[in-house]
């Protein structure tokens, strides 16, 4: 309960304002009191401030004054005898002043009854004092009607200054008790303190606060809850809330701040752990969207470096085994080029790995020697030379050992055997003459002067040159056919005399 010491009493300013005694009844029973010298009926109703003036037509001087000379008084209570000094007339007027402020306050108090300490003790003065002024006045004592309506007056400002007192006071103490965010004695002196001024902005604008004071408690205990067991985006919402209502609170400010620097800390911690965790994943695009978001969190932290050189690194192993992929797929349909094409591409990327390199230096044999086989099928009658079929032979041992990676060159050895084979078996050549003409094979041997001799040749071109003195040599080229069931007949006889 909020008390207000005036050194003499506390009063219990809740009883006071919850008190069923009204202003009006407590001013109906003073005057009732008073009704034998204002004329005041017993019975009369105080409703207005109207009924604080004196019924001087009831009272007995008023009666006495009216009976001896009728002409001298009106009817209003504010028309007195005639009075010819100037003194009187301006003590009247200040009366009339005077007395018209009492009847303002009261009227206003009969509304609005005060809860300042004595009051009602103070209202049994100004009303007294106020009788007596008017008894005084209705007795021509000017001076002395004066005197104890200024008496009145003094009382009444006494109040209003108490009043002002007792507002500003409370008005502190709710404004002191928001800020300690203490409710229940916020609410009583915001209340204290409409009671004394209901029309004041000041307290309306105090008592709107003060009404979403427990909201604001609410609030803040909810941040208090959320923080205690770690719920930090919960706390920010319930801090949030606090400002709505406490908008320049440095402290939730501050704790606003801090708790999303520990929620940013924490959100970037989680996103690089879940980019590595792709990163070994071989998850490419989980890593990279982790990376994006990182970047938009603390873009200039060491750990965006680290995890970009992993995603890199990354990029690059799955590039490669792209390439490898190719590569294989290349080798399954025997294209050995393509899977050479293939690790070039490789090696570009890492070449400095050795997987990549073995993989091409492979590749690269399986071609060149694929190219060396095809290169002896290509044209086969040089195989009838015997250092032409030993090179043939040379490589085909060389291949043996690629023959299990290549259809195509399994095939390419096995023509090729076929085809050292047919070219070094001498088929036979029949060479028919008249006796007289030297004949002789260019580079390989002479046949001499014959009629008709079979001698054995390879499969393979050749020239048979005929000589006879007298006589222009004769040259025939000649094909040995592979066929040994052909049989290759050659006639070279030199008649053109020269």
């Amino acid at each position: 309960m909020i008390g207000i010491r005036d050194g003499s009493e506390t009063p219990d300013f809740k009883f006071i304002l919850t008190k069923h005694v009204s202003a009006v009844s407590l001013l109906a029973v003073i005057a009732a009191g008073f009704a034998p010298s204002f004329g005041f009926a017993a019975d009369t109703a105080v409703d207005s401030p109207e009924h604080f003036k004196p019924d001087l037509a009831a009272s007995p001087v008023f009666q006495s004054q009216t009976q001896s000379n009728p002409d001298r008084w009106s009817a209003s209570p504010r028309v007195v005898a005639q009075v010819s000094s100037d003194d009187h007339k301006t003590i009247r007027e200040r009366y009339d002043q005077t007395l018209a402020q009492i009847d303002a306050l009261l009227a206003a108090w009969e509304k609005r009854r005060s809860i300042v300490p004595g009051f009602d003790q103070s209202l049994a003065f100004i009303l007294e004092t106020r009788g007596k002024s008017v008894d005084a006045y209705f007795d021509a004592d000017y001076a002395g009607a004066v005197r104890l309506v200024e008496q009145a007056i003094e009382k009444a400002n006494h109040v209003l200054t108490q009043e002002q007192e007792y507002y500003d006071l409370n008005m502190n103490i709710a404004m002191e008790a928001f800020e300690a965010e203490a409710v229940t004695r916020a609410s009583e002196a915001i209340e204290l303190a409409m009671a004394l001024r209901p029309d004041s902005e000041e307290a309306k604008l105090w008592q709107q606060r003060i009404a979403q004071l427990p909201d604001l408690v609410a609030a803040r205990q909810e941040a208090i809850a959320a923080r205690n067991t770690g719920r930090l985006q919960d706390e920010i919402n319930a801090l949030n809330r606090v400002l709505n209502y406490a908008t320049n609170d440095s402290q939730a400010l501050e704790r606003i701040d801090q708790v999303k620097r520990i929620l940013r800390d924490r959100n970037f911690n989680q996103t690089i752990g879940q980019g590595h965790r792709a990163v070994a994943k071989k998850d490419l695009k989980k890593a990279v969207q982790a990376l994006t978001k990182a970047q938009q969190i603390k873009p200039s932290n060491p750990e965006i470096k680290r995890l970009d050189q992993a995603i890199s690194e990354l990029s690059m192993q799955l590039k490669i085994a792209q390439i490898i992929a190719a590569a294989r797929h290349s080798a399954e349909q025997d294209d050995w080029y393509a899977v050479q094409q293939n690790f070039e591409q490789a090696l570009k990327l890492q070449p400095q790995a050795n997987d990549v390199i073995e993989g091409y230096n492979f590749a690269r044999k399986m071609v060149v020697t694929q190219r060396s086989l095809d290169d002896f099928l290509s044209r086969p009658q040089r195989l009838n030379s015997p250092n032409i079929a030993q090179a043939a032979e040379d490589e085909i041992k060389q291949a043996n050992s690629l023959l299990a990676y290549s259809p195509r060159m399994r095939t390419t050895v096995e023509d090729l055997q076929r085809e050292i084979q047919q070219w070094q078996v001498k088929m036979p050549v029949r060479v028919l003459s008249d006796g007289e003409t030297h004949i002789e094979v260019r580079g390989y041997g002479v046949v001499g002067k014959v009629t008709d001799k079979t001698v054995h040749l390879r499969p393979g071109d050749y020239k048979f040159e005929g000589k006879r003195k007298g006589f222009r040599n004769k040259l025939v080229d000649v094909q040995v056919a592979k066929d040994p069931n052909e049989m290759t007949t050659v006639t070279i006889i030199c008649d053109e005399p020269t």
